[in-house]
């Protein structure tokens, strides 16, 4: 029995996915808060960006590479 912390491979990819959306979802969430002058909002949106791209060079070709 596999110990309940540890995550398969499959499970890791998964989760990735689950969070590359996420931080693109909030990036361009972050990026319309901007585009109203919200200047607060910068470091979020590049930190938004940067979390994306991490996951991207970990899991290169399986993660979309379309919006980030």
């Amino acid at each position: 029995m596999a110990h309940p912390l540890i995550r398969t491979p499959a499970r890791q990819l998964l989760d990735a996915r689950q969070d590359h959306a996420r931080c693109l979802r909030l990036a361009a969430w972050y990026r319309r808060q901007l585009s109203t002058g919200d200047a607060s909002m910068r470091d979020r949106h590049a930190w938004a960006l940067g979390q994306a791209r991490k996951l991207r060079t970990r899991f290169p070709h399986l993660l979309s590479r379309e919006f980030a």
